[in-house]
């Protein structure tokens, strides 16, 4: 009985500590979506897009010290400290191809390479998605300081993206 006590007394420290990590992130929706951002990330202002019409970003989040910048690529439109990390979302107009992928898989798959992004040198990745018939691309820039637990929340931040609840 000692045993099962426990046990219990374990399983439910280890139910508290999952909460209390989940009520550190809350979610940051723009129109249709939303990602869950934990403390110390918060929205960006999206970089001005110049003559580029589609596809549009509709969401960035960041950490401390990103800010968007003028350049030619839109997802690398951001200044990304070397301890710092930018999650930006885009979309495109219109009803998503039958061949963009409608499940979490390449969300849940998403890695970070070196050199990914034309304009931004640093470790990044992406994923496309189709939520709610419209097609995503949700995208990871790293910079080359930011820590194991930097990179993994904006690995997390990626992961969660998903259509925000209806109104």
């Amino acid at each position: 009985m000692v045993r099962v006590a426990s046990l219990a007394a374990a399983v439910f420290a280890l139910v508290g500590a999952v909460g209390a990590h989940a009520a550190d992130w809350h979610s940051v929706e723009v129109g249709a979506v939303q990602l869950r951002v934990p403390a110390g990330w918060a929205r960006v202002v999206p970089a001005d897009p110049g003559d580029v019409s589609d596809p549009r970003t509709v969401l960035v989040v960041g950490t401390k010290g990103v800010t968007s910048r003028e350049s030619r690529c839109l997802v690398s439109s951001y200044r990304v400290p070397g301890d710092a990390a930018v999650v930006v979302v885009i979309a495109w107009k219109g009803a998503a191809a039958p061949d963009i992928p409608r499940t979490r898989d390449d969300l849940v798959e998403l890695r970070l390479t070196r050199e990914y992004f034309e304009c931004w040198l640093g470790r990044g990745g992406s994923a496309q998605i189709a939520v709610k018939g419209r097609a995503y691309q949700v995208n990871v820039l790293v910079g080359d300081r930011a820590s194991a637990q930097t990179v993994q929340q904006a690995l997390a931040i990626a992961r969660s993206f998903a259509a925000a609840p209806a109104p």
